[in-house]
C-alpha cells in the first residue's frame, strides 16, 4: 500500500484481512463506493418517512461496511443512528446525525477513489 493520507478511511484493517491482495482489495473498495451511497440515501429515504424499524435496520445494515475502510467514528455514528431509532430515542437528533456524515461520506469516497487509481 503507497503511503496516502486520508483524512476519514484506514485500510489498516483491510489491508491485514487481504494478506495485502489488491485484487481483492480493489473488489471491497469498488464495491463499498458503489452500494454505499444508495444504502445511506435509502437510510435518508426511511429517517424522512420517520419509518424508525427500516431506519436501524438499514443502519445496522450499512455500519460493519464502514469497518472495512477503517472510518471507525462514522461507524460509531451509525450505531448511534442505529440505537435511537430502534430504541425509539432522542429521535429528533437522527436526522442531524445523518446530515453530519454526508459530507465526511463524500469525503472517503473521495479518498477511496483516488486510492483505487494507484493500485493495479
Amino acid at each position: 500500500m503507497n503511503n496516502m493520507n486520508f483524512e476519514q478511511a484506514d485500510l489498516a484493517y483491510l489491508m491485514d484481512l487481504s494478506g495485502g491482495n489488491t485484487h481483492l482489495i480493489r473488489e471491497i473498495l469498488e464495491l463499498f463506493v458503489k452500494q454505499t451511497p444508495p444504502d445511506i440515501e435509502l437510510l435518508s429515504t426511511y429517517i424522512e418517512q420517520e419509518d424508525w424499524e427500516k431506519a436501524y435496520k438499514q443502519a445496522h445494515h450499512i455500519k460493519p461496511t464502514l469497518a472495512y475502510v477503517g472510518a471507525n467514528q462514522m461507524r460509531q455514528e451509525l450505531q448511534e443512528i442505529e440505537d435511537a431509532a430502534k430504541y425509539l430515542q432522542d429521535l429528533d437528533s437522527i436526522a442531524a446525525k445523518l446530515a453530519a456524515m454526508l459530507p465526511r461520506l463524500d469525503v472517503l469516497y473521495g479518498e477511496l477513489n483516488a486510492y483505487l487509481r494507484t493500485i493495479d
